[in-house]
Parts: C-alpha cells; structure tokens; sequence
C-alpha cells in the first residue's frame, strides 16, 4: 500500500476505532452513524482539511445499520472512493454504503450470529454435558477466527476499491450510477415491506363492500406506504424538522388516525 494516499498506519487507526467502537451512541435516528464517522475520522483528516470534512460529516451522519463485523467491508471500501479525492466521492460512498448495509446485514446475521453459534453452541453443550471443555475452546477459536478474518477483509476492501478508481477509473461513473440503482432498489423494497400503513374505511352498498385499502392498492401497489414515505421525507425538509421530532409527529398522527378508523391495524 505504499504508492496508496492512506497507509496502512492510517487504515490500522480507523479499523482499530471501529472494532472498539461501531455501536458506540447507538440511536433510532442515525444507528450507528456515530461510530461510523469516529472511526473513519483518522484517515479522511489526512485527506481533507477541517472545512470540507465538516460538510462531508453532515452527509455521513444520516442512517446507516448493518452487521458490525460486516461493516468492515463497507467501511473500507468507502475509504478507498474518499481517497480518490474526486468532487462525488462522498456521493458515491453513501450510495455504496446505502446499497451495501442491507445485504450485508442479512449475510452477517446468517453467517455470523445464526450458523456458527447455532452449531457451536450445541457441540459446546453436549461437550459440556459429557464433561469436556472442548467445545467451547472450539468455539472460542472458531469465532475468534472468524472475527479476525472479517478485520482483515477491511483491508482487502479498501485495497480493491483503491484499484477500481486507479485502474478503472473510466468505470466510475458507471459504478456511481449501479450504486445509486441498488440503493434506491433497497429503499424501495423497506418501503413496501417494513412500512405498514392501511386505511380503514369500507364502501358498503347493499350486500357488497369495498375496503377501501384495497381498491387504493389496485391503483399503486402499497399504496399507504407510498403516501406515508412522501409525506414523511418531504416532513423532514422543513426548516427546523429533525428525525427526532418526525418520529413523535408519526406516533401521534398514527394514535389519533388508528383510534379514530381512519388507519386499520
């Protein structure tokens, strides 16, 4: 890595920041943002002065949850398009940040928490059982493994994206673009699977009825989801409106339309 702007030195600063502190000010408005601009901080001062790392900062602190030991990955590569110092970088990196954290999470959770703690904490239980200590070494060394290894992919990611813009620099525009589809591919699928908006109201006209939920859904798939999303994300460009305040406003307004039938359960 020597010919790389940021040495390994600098990159050892910032992994070392994120092991010890990714959940650190864990909160429902930003996740893990905070732990996230801590721990990339050693390696963007060396890129950029105060100034621009200031406005660079307020893009990097919107939501961002994944899978901690997966956001190595992640992190690393978003390092390597910051060091690229072009005008988009920071774009391109909350694009590709956007549209990895959701996969990954899902891949860590399976990969990590489910399959080796499933299988080793039932070998290390029947060891227990039988009297022997053996599984759980096993399974302190396995998962140690497992951690190390997800440490040095951090690595592994920033020197690959380091050569994608070095080498393929022509691609970039391309890369930008494929990332801005992805995260806009998983923005929209939280909208229609996590968001759960439903009206209350049914037309009754002698022994036929009509919610109409589902007449609205025949219309735009999802339809409340839709409407409650937009209201929401043009909520929060008002002057003075954070993300705080908007989740209050969302539980009221959800109180007063569900007990009065507007929105159904």
């Amino acid at each position: 890595m020597s010919n790389e702007v940021l040495t390994k030195a600098d990159l050892k600063k910032s992994l070392t920041r994120y092991v010890l502190t990714r959940q650190m000010c864990f909160n429902y408005e930003t996740m893990q943002s905070a732990g996230w601009v801590y721990s990339m901080h050693p390696c963007m001062q060396k890129l950029y002065s105060d100034e621009v790392l200031v406005e660079k900062y307020q893009s990097y602190f919107k939501f961002y949850n994944c899978h901690p030991w997966m956001g190595n990955l992640i992190l690393g590569a978003c390092l390597a398009v910051e060091s690229s110092k072009e005008e988009d970088a920071t774009q391109t990196a909350m694009e590709l940040r956007t549209a990895l954290m959701g996969p990954l999470a899902g891949l860590g959770d399976a990969i990590i928490w489910i399959l080796p703690m499933t299988i080793l904490g039932a070998i290390a239980a029947y060891q227990a059982i039988e009297g022997s200590i053996m599984g759980w070494i096993i399974a302190e060394v396995v998962l140690v493994a497992i951690w190390w290894t997800m440490n040095q992919l951090f690595y592994v990611a920033y020197r690959e994206g380091v050569s994608f813009i070095t080498e393929r620099s022509s691609q970039l525009k391309n890369f930008t673009e494929a990332a801005s589809v992805v995260g806009l591919a998983v923005v929209g699928a939280l909208i229609a699977s996590i968001v759960n908006v439903k009206f209350g109201f049914e037309f009754t006209m002698g022994d036929v009825s009509q919610s109409l939920d589902d007449l609205l859904n025949t219309i735009i798939p999802h339809f409340g989801n839709i409407i409650a999303v937009v209201a929401i994300y043009f909520g929060l460009n008002v002057k003075g409106m954070t993300s705080g305040k908007m989740v209050i406003i969302i539980i009221v307004i959800a109180i007063i339309l569900g007990s009065t039938g507007v929105l159904a359960a």
